[in-house]
């Protein structure tokens, strides 16, 4: 019979050790009947094999350009699975079926080593979890709960429905930003012309007449010779450029500086807002389907944690996780976190009270992405003004500077 290692609570003190067991299921069924609350349950081995699975490759120099699936490749992958298997077929007929049917080089590759492991007695979840560039922790582990259950073709389903909510929300971004990008780039691009090609035009005249230009044009003309100067524009173009790479690389590695400007993000108006409705919602449909799952709150926690993309919002579920560790009740803990909006805490409140903790957190998730909805639909209502006002004074400036001379010309002749 296999060792399972377990780490609990009992008492209000922190305990571990090993269990023999047939299944994971009446490893836990013995711990229960102790009263040890569990906050991690595996087989013994597990965590080797996991550690060496995630071990960091040898340095090659060889360059590469680094590929991801798209998430709506993967959940149409993981919709068939779970038709085919609803259907009656076996694992690896299933397995088989998938990569055959899938388009994405680097998705079919995949599934084809994982059909490999599983053929030479891997477990599903085990052969997904030595491939997490694709398949992230929660995938892994909604597929191993799955397994456990009996009921895969339930979770995949699950999975299957969160991978569809996180791209409607990246969709949602993405469409409230596509307008004010198109109107910032048509700016740059009509501000450019405007000053490499006319203002050139404007100052050349402006020049044989041998008059003292207005401040406002003798800005707009030494902007456009700085502009027009390889030294100067170029310099310029490049600079922009190069410390946009920078701060995407320092956000990238440092830590510190990346919970700054998370924290920054939260703060914002509008934006903030969107930020954290969304992050809020992707978090009550992960802890959710991960408690529902039968995942150990500790460990469904601290995947709740890493799944949020916002340091600020891992911060504080990880604050939380210590705190139901010390047996603190989970709404309490929200509630003291000031980044979690009170509804939220409430609501988890009102789901400790009634027992229906994963019916609750749907409805969670389901409230804020109503308001991240409408936090989209107000930003793109605010932006669209501001944007068209901003390209339009500033072009308005320019041509104002530029006739300024000629009126100054024609007062001083019918002077």
């Amino acid at each position: 019979m296999p060792d399972f290692v377990w780490k609990g609570i009992k008492n209000t003190q922190y305990l571990n050790g090993t269990i023999t067991a047939l299944t994971r299921d009446e490893a836990a069924f013995k711990l229960k009947e102790d009263g040890i609350i569990i906050t991690h349950l595996d087989k013994k081995g597990w965590e080797t094999e996991k550690k060496e699975a995630v071990q960091p490759k040898k340095i090659s120099f060889k360059f590469s350009i680094p590929r991801k699936v798209k998430l709506d490749k993967i959940m149409i992958a993981t919709k068939k699975m779970a038709t085919m298997l609803r259907s009656g077929l076996a694992i690896l007929p299933s397995l088989e079926m998938v990569r055959d049917q899938v388009d994405d080089p680097l998705l079919k590759k995949t599934i084809s080593e994982i059909y490999q492991d599983v053929e030479s007695g891997s477990s599903l979840s085990k052969a997904f979890g030595k491939h997490p560039d694709v398949f992230d922790s929660i995938y892994i582990n909604l597929v191993r709960a799955g397994e456990s259950s009996g009921s895969l073709d339930i979770f995949l389903d699950k999975l299957v429905l969160s991978i569809r909510k996180t791209i409607k929300i990246r969709k949602s971004i993405q469409s409230a930003l596509l307008y004010p990008c198109i109107l910032l780039a048509v700016a740059t691009i009509v501000l450019s012309i405007m000053m490499i090609f006319v203002v050139p035009v404007f100052a050349k005249m402006f020049g044989s007449m041998g008059s003292q230009l207005p401040a406002p044009t003798l800005m707009i003309v030494n902007m456009s010779n700085f502009l027009r100067d390889p030294l100067g524009g170029g310099l310029l173009a490049a600079t922009l450029i190069g410390s946009f790479i920078a701060f995407r690389m320092v956000l990238k590695r440092n830590i510190a500086i990346r919970r700054k400007w998370h924290a920054l993000i939260l703060r914002l108006p509008l934006i903030g807002d969107m930020a954290l409705h969304s992050n809020v919602a992707q978090v009550a449909m992960v802890y959710g389907n991960l408690t529902n799952a039968g995942v150990p709150v500790i460990e469904a926690l601290d995947i709740t944690a890493e799944s949020s993309k916002n340091e600020i919002i891992k911060d504080g579920i990880q604050a939380a996780k210590r705190g139901v560790f010390s047996g603190e009740p989970l709404s309490q803990l929200l509630a003291k976190i000031k980044v979690f909006p009170i509804a939220f805490s409430q609501l988890v409140s009102v789901g400790e009270q009634t027992g229906n903790m994963g019916e609750m957190l749907d409805t969670i998730s389901a409230y804020y992405e109503e308001e991240f909805d409408t936090s989209v639909d107000k930003m793109s209502q605010m932006m669209e003004p501001i944007m068209i006002c901003f390209l339009g004074g500033v072009i308005g400036f320019i041509l104002v500077a530029m006739y300024l001379p000629i009126f100054k010309m024609g007062q001083i002749v019918t002077g």
